[in-house]
C-alpha cells in the first residue's frame, strides 16, 4: 500500500467524521448549554437543531438513494441547487422556532451566522467550488472562540485537520478550502464580535 493512498483514506476517514453536519452540531450543542437558562432548555434547542440536520441530511439520503448526486457530500457542483436551497430552508424553520422559543442571543446569532456563511458558500460555489466543510469549519473556529471562550479551542484545533483532509483527499485545492473557511469565520465575526 502506497503512502499517498494510505493518507488519502485517512483525509477521506477524517472529512467524513469531521464534516459540516458533526461540527455545527457540537458548536450549537455547546453554545445552548453555554447559554441556556436550563439544562432542559439546552436540551430542547439541540433538538430542534437535530431535527433540522436529520431533514437536511435525510434528504441528501433520498437524492442518493434515487441517485440524482453522485455522492452524500455533492461533489459535482450542477447538483447542489436544490440540496442548498433545503439546507437554507432548514436554517431559516431553525432560526423561527428558536426565535418562537426565546432562545439566547447568543445561539440565534451562531445560527444564522452559520446559515449566511453555508449559503454565501453554495451561492460561490455555483461558480467556483469553495469549500463548504472548510467554511462550517472556519466559522466554528472563530464563533467557539466568541462565544465559549477557552472551550471553542477545540474548533480551533479541529480546523487545520478540516483544511488538510480536504486537500488530501483531492476534493479542494488550498485555495478553496481558505476560501471557505476564510467566508465562515467571516460571518462569525461579523455577527459575534
Amino acid at each position: 500500500m502506497s503512502t499517498k493512498s494510505s493518507a488519502q483514506r485517512a483525509a477521506r476517514l477524517l472529512t467524513n467524521v469531521l464534516n459540516p453536519f458533526s461540527i455545527f452540531t457540537a458548536l450549537y450543542v455547546l453554545v445552548a448549554f453555554s447559554q441556556a437558562a436550563t439544562t432542559f432548555q439546552a436540551i430542547l434547542y439541540s433538538g430542534v437543531e437535530i431535527f433540522a440536520a436529520a431533514v437536511v441530511a435525510g434528504y441528501v439520503l433520498l437524492l442518493r438513494r434515487r441517485r440524482r448526486v453522485g455522492d452524500f457530500w455533492i461533489s459535482t457542483r450542477s447538483q447542489r441547487i436544490m440540496p442548498a436551497l433545503v439546507l437554507l430552508a432548514a436554517f431559516v424553520a431553525l432560526l423561527a422556532v428558536l426565535a418562537l422559543l426565546a432562545a439566547p442571543g447568543a445561539l440565534l446569532r451562531t445560527s444564522l451566522s452559520m446559515g449566511l456563511a453555508s449559503a454565501t458558500v453554495a451561492a460561490v460555489t455555483l461558480f467556483w467550488k469553495a469549500s463548504a466543510h472548510a467554511a462550517v469549519a472556519g466559522h466554528a473556529a472563530t464563533a467557539g472562540l466568541l462565544v465559549l471562550g477557552l472551550s471553542g479551542l477545540l474548533f480551533l484545533v479541529v480546523l487545520p485537520a478540516v483544511l488538510w483532509s480536504r486537500v488530501a483527499a483531492s476534493a479542494h485545492t488550498l485555495p478553496q478550502t481558505l476560501a471557505g473557511a476564510g467566508g465562515g469565520a467571516a460571518f462569525a465575526l461579523a455577527l459575534l464580535a
